[in-house]
């Protein structure tokens, strides 16, 4: 077993394709899993998604016999590529076998794996757990983006795209676009054209509609909620910056066990959003996890997780989803 980052294997994909027959890819649904799947099949097919050497299974209907004839039988052209989504529904004793099953040459599989993690064993594999950006690289990324659409982006314009949708991969993808058609036949997007086009989130908003959650107050993060999806109509910006905010308060909630100072939680914070908090925001965290419990938020952070994995996914509407989250979730008996 190869353990590498998304990072490091999309690196690696851009001169060969790996050695191994069988990849993992392990977590929530994220961008950088949509774009391995996608440089493996152009490596294998020219992008050629309509080929019958491309086959996609769920793990709701998976058979290990089906799975052992297709990784057996030799492609009909050049290379053939399995992927299995929702591996997690698999069983441990069928994934078990899937794993020790050998895969002939010029055969590729794919798992996308929801699941906790455990332990896969030490057959020859690949798996990826890590799909962390860092700032730097986002920069970079975005810069490639916009050169995708024929534009130059100024460093300030790539700054204020960041403090407005952070590292969310699939929303920056899609703002790009939309600026880059905005901007017409100019050559490049600049600081003014994001503040027009692209929508932003007050920090003390989203802090306070986070508080309202964790103290139980409905109404006000119902009425918050309902400003939020007027002022900003898209939904999963704010999915996206509420399970930061959520990310934000655990990660203190760690540190501060750690007897971390408020000024070193911040560097770290910011080390991995690429902004600091105000101070009188992270005070607010120190006072609002001295009086809440840790393992309901814990577990709203997840029932959130969750909405956002099965609204990228289109199975379920992040803006009714949200509501039914404050409806059920926020209440003193969860």
């Amino acid at each position: 077993m190869r353990e590498v980052s998304a990072l490091e294997l999309l690196t690696e994909l851009e001169s060969t394709l790996p050695k191994e027959p069988l990849l993992v890819l392990m977590g929530e649904s994220h961008y950088l899993k949509d774009q391995i799947v996608k440089k493996y099949s152009e490596k294998l097919f020219g992008g050629d998604i309509s080929s019958l050497d491309l086959i996609k299974i769920s793990g709701y209907e998976f058979n290990i016999g089906e799975y052992t004839n297709i990784v057996s039988t030799p492609p009909f052209l050049n290379n053939k590529l399995l992927i299995i989504k929702d591996v997690e529904a698999i069983s441990k004793q069928n994934l078990q076998k899937l794993l020790s099953t050998k895969i002939i040459d010029n055969v590729k599989v794919i798992l996308i794996y929801a699941g906790k993690e455990e332990n896969l064993g030490k057959e020859n594999f690949i798996i990826v757990k890590d799909y962390t950006v860092p700032q730097t690289h986002i920069e970079k990324w975005i810069e490639k983006k916009a050169k995708d659409y024929g534009k130059l982006i100024s460093k300030e314009a790539v700054k204020e795209l960041i403090s407005r949708l952070d590292s969310n991969l699939f929303e920056l993808s899609n703002e790009i676009k939309k600026l880059a058609m905005f901007v017409g036949t100019k050559k490049s997007i600049e600081e003014e054209d994001v503040k027009e086009i692209v929508q932003k989130m007050k920090e003390e908003d989203i802090f306070e509609f986070i508080n309202a959650v964790i103290n139980m107050e409905k109404d006000k993060a119902m009425k918050l909620l309902d400003y939020f999806l007027k002022t900003t109509s898209q939904e999963n910006i704010i999915l996206s910056q509420i399970l930061k905010t959520f990310s934000i308060y655990l990660i203190t909630y760690d540190l501060k066990k750690e007897s971390k100072t408020q000024k070193e939680v911040n560097e770290y914070i910011a080390s991995l959003f690429g902004i600091f908090l105000k101070k009188r925001t992270l005070e607010g965290i120190y006072r609002n996890l001295e009086k809440i419990d840790i393992k309901t938020l814990v577990k709203q952070y997840n029932v959130l997780t969750d909405i956002d994995i099965k609204s990228k996914s289109g199975e379920v509407e992040p803006k009714e989803a949200l509501r039914t989250f404050i409806v059920e979730k926020v209440t003193r008996q969860y």
